[in-house]
């Protein structure tokens, strides 16, 4: 009985790979690419960089609006002269120049350092699907498959056609790896789906 139901699973992929199609799940090889571990590193080291980098001109500009805010008592100190108050006015706006001053370059640098960040997650991830993309086609064309589906963009794909854990495989990634978290993280859905009723 086992060996006829194999041998109808293996004609109906046979049949479904006689088009010369079969999919992967671009997410889940891009997700457990073996250079992704150092790309999330080197992403979290350059924004903590870059977070640093802010940090300081957030101190440099918490200061100026700290002088400010001192400037704009003085200058509002009843018991001063008119020359005195009109020099504290002065030395005041003076001050709320130069934090407006530290206000833009800080909202310019922040602006700066998220369109980095940005850029680096784009060419890492450009990298990451170049080399995918070579894996899969030396993969089909070993085959002789004519095309390759992502399952994760089409409304539905026979799952025996799912070659992600060959190209994984392709990668250097034990395959084992993806199917443990694919199988913690419907766990954690279900339990999840569980609370909820």
């Amino acid at each position: 009985m086992k060996s006829w139901m194999m041998t109808v699973a293996v004609s109906v992929f046979c049949a479904a790979t006689a088009f010369g199609q079969v999919t992967v799940s671009m997410v889940d090889l891009v997700r457990f690419h073996p250079s992704r571990e150092r790309d999330r590193k080197l992403m979290k080291d350059t924004e903590k960089e870059y977070q640093s980098k802010i940090d300081k001109q957030r101190d440099r500009f918490e200061e100026l609006r700290t002088a400010y805010e001192r400037a704009v008592r003085e200058a509002r100190n009843p018991a001063l002269a008119e020359k005195a108050r009109q020099e504290a006015e002065a030395a005041a706006l003076k001050q709320r120049d130069a934090l407006a001053e530290a206000d833009r370059e800080l909202r310019e640098v922040i602006r700066k350092y998220q369109d980095e960040l940005q850029n680096l997650d784009t060419r890492l991830l450009r990298q990451v699907t170049r080399e995918i993309r070579d894996k899969i086609g030396k993969y089909a064309k070993a085959k002789g498959y004519t095309t390759v589906l992502d399952s994760t963009t089409i409304p539905y794909a026979d799952p025996s056609l799912d070659v992600t854990d060959d190209i994984l495989r392709a990668l250097g990634v034990d395959p084992k790896v993806r199917a443990e978290a694919l199988a913690k993280e419907k766990a954690e859905s279900d339990k999840e789906e569980a609370k909820k009723e």
